[in-house]
């Protein structure tokens, strides 16, 4: 694989892993029946693509200051 399909793959993993584990957060926060199931899946996956990019990004910039 090249550089840009390797760069493509990690950012792909880095999403999934980011929305499985806020979809899973979201629905462990509907036992608190504060929000409906539904909701709090979509709005966990949600917040977990975020936290995921954010990561992702932070990691990035960090292997680029070893450089």
């Amino acid at each position: 694989m090249d550089e840009d399909s390797r760069e493509f793959m990690a950012w792909i993993d880095a999403l999934a892993k980011g929305i499985i584990s806020g979809c899973a957060i979201g629905y462990l926060f509907s036992f608190t029946d504060m929000m409906p199931a539904g909701k709090a899946v979509v709005l966990g996956g949600l917040a977990g693509c975020l936290a995921s990019i954010t990561m992702k990004n932070r990691k990035d910039d960090g292997k680029d200051s070893k450089k």
